[in-house]
């Protein structure tokens, strides 16, 4: 038995992206945050859930597949890791303790989202880390799947708090120096899933993972209620 390709990859990653459901920032949550309408607590509630995501725990969350792509690949992910840790506008952890405690949030509460994520954070986190380990066509799809989309969470989440609660430059330094690497992220992405996503079967499970990936990241803001 064989499975034959219904379309070239690229074609149905890009269907699948124009879906209504692979825009996780539809969240009522997110629109909430983004037009103004998200109190104080609000945002932190979102800021708090996101913290495990972009420090701490899913950090470095996909360096898991390295042990999977070929050489140049595996380098260009210790090339994103070498400049989060020389790069100051680029160290997520320094970066998003900023933004957390501009918010409102104190040491202890920041200590406290990154020692025990959110159920929703901890799953999504583990999803693409597992992904990156499984396989490279899996790990490919997994960064397409959220490498791309994080920039712009980073971007209207930066706008989002300088507009509506007058969050300074300095403490959004690192969301806008990740916005500011929409289109190295998504050329990086573009080459993965064109290098490792080659036959029907890899775009098959490649799909599924990014589904996940997608789905996860929904999950995540989906979870944060705010009235």
């Amino acid at each position: 038995m064989s499975m034959l390709a219904s379309a070239p990859p690229a074609e149905l990653l890009a269907l699948d992206d124009k879906a209504e459901w692979a825009d996780p920032l539809r969240a009522p949550s997110w629109r909430s945050l983004v037009d103004g309408k998200a109190g104080r607590e609000g945002a932190q509630a979102l800021v708090s859930a996101l913290l495990p995501v972009g420090a701490g725990p899913g950090r470095f969350m996909s360096a898991s597949r390295v042990s999977n792509v070929q050489l140049d690949d595996g380098r260009e992910v210790f090339d994103v890791m070498h400049r989060s840790l020389s790069v100051d506008a680029a160290d997520a952890d320094c970066g998003w303790r900023a933004v957390a405690l501009a918010i409102g949030l104190t040491d202890g509460q920041v200590d406290a989202a990154l020692r025990e994520p959110c159920a929703e954070a901890e799953d999504l986190v583990g999803v693409v880390r597992d992904f990156g380990y499984r396989s490279a066509h899996q790990g490919a799809a997994a960064a397409w799947a959220f490498e791309r989309r994080w920039p712009r969470v980073c971007g209207e989440l930066a706008h989002a708090l300088a507009a509506h609660h007058g969050v300074g430059e300095r403490a959004l330094a690192h969301l806008h120096d990740q916005e500011a690497q929409a289109g190295t992220v998504a050329e990086r992405c573009h080459r993965l899933v064109t290098r490792y996503l080659r036959e029907p079967w890899q775009v098959f499970e490649g799909r599924r993972a990014a589904r996940e990936v997608v789905w996860g990241l929904t999950a995540l803001l989906e979870s944060v209620c705010i009235q």
